[in-house]
Parts: structure tokens; C-alpha cells; sequence
């Protein structure tokens, strides 16, 4: 007489739990693949806005340098160009009230543009000779006239943002 022998199955349940964990490890890997591409896209947005932002301090180095001899006699005619920051006072670029002038737009893969304003910072020696101030006698080339530039660019929700600022002297 023939026996009938049972399977018991053991081989599909153990095919199963190697299917199970090829699924675990290839979602994992798939998450570990968004999240670089995502970390990827958040160093190419930042890069474009730094180069947004240096290229609006290099303009306002320039607008300056136009101003030449003396860029304080521009101060009263621009909103974004300011006289000597008071000692008290909130910095500038945390005042809500502070006039920012648009940068032109050097990257037109970003949605946003950089803006600046401009501080004249008063009389200071020149880094060349720094102990010239310190003189019974002050030469007339000694102290020059001396600007800080802020500039940043415009935040849109998801970019980051980036703040720069940046002395220019005579």
C-alpha cells in the first residue's frame, strides 16, 4: 500500500520571510535615496542663493564706487542708503522699518531676488596704517570714509536664506 506524505510548507513560509526582508532592506534604501536627492536640491537652492546675495554686494560696491568723490552726499536721496547706526538701536537688518533696494537678478533659476541697503559707519583709518588715529597729528589721508553693505536674499517658503554684509572703505 502507497502512503500519501503531507507537505507541512516550511519552504513557502521561509520564501516568504526572505521576501519580506529583500522588502524591508529595498525600501529603506529607496528613503536613504529621497532624502540625499532632497539634501542635494537644498545645497544647489543655498548655493544659487549665495551667488544671488554676493552678486548684490558686488552691486552695491559698484553703486558706491559711481558716488566717487564723496557717496555721503547720496545718503538723503536714497531710502536704502543710511547715515551713522545709533547705539541703542535695533541692527538694521532685524528693523522691520528698513528700506532694502532690489538687486538685479543674476540666477534665473531662483524665484527670488537679493536686495541690500547701505551704512555709512563714519570716518575710520585705513587698515593700511591703522595707527595713524593715534597720532598728536592726524594726516589728512589717515581716516577715509567708511560703509557697510547688508545684503540678502528675498525668502521664499522652502528656500534658505542667506544674510551678508560686507565694509567698503575710500
Amino acid at each position: 500500500m502507497r502512503q500519501i506524505s503531507r507537505q507541512s510548507g516550511a519552504v513557502l513560509v521561509v520564501a516568504l520571510l526572505l521576501l519580506l526582508a529583500i522588502t524591508l532592506v529595498s525600501v529603506a534604501s529607496m528613503q536613504r535615496s529621497v532624502l540625499q536627492e532632497r539634501m542635494t536640491a537644498n545645497m544647489y537652492e543655498r548655493q544659487l542663493a549665495v551667488q544671488q546675495v554676493e552678486a548684490a554686494l558686488r552691486f552695491a560696491e559698484d553703486w558706491i564706487a559711481d558716488q566717487l568723490p564723496d557717496p555721503r552726499g547720496s545718503i538723503a536721496a536714497n531710502l536704502w542708503f543710511y547715515d551713522l547706526p545709533e547705539l541703542n538701536a535695533i541692527d538694521r537688518w532685524h528693523d522691520p522699518v528698513t528700506q532694502w533696494r532690489t538687486a538685479p537678478t543674476i540666477n534665473v533659476d531662483m524665484s527670488g531676488t537679493a536686495e541690500y541697503f547701505i551704512e555709512y559707519l563714519g570716518e575710520w583709518p585705513s587698515p593700511v596704517n591703522p595707527d595713524c588715529a593715534s597720532a598728536t597729528t592726524i594726516e589728512p589721508d589717515c581716516l577715509s570714509p567708511t560703509f557697510r553693505i547688508t545684503a540678502r536674499n528675498i525668502v521664499t517658503p522652502g528656500t534658505p536664506e542667506v544674510l551678508m554684509q560686507t565694509i567698503w572703505r575710500l
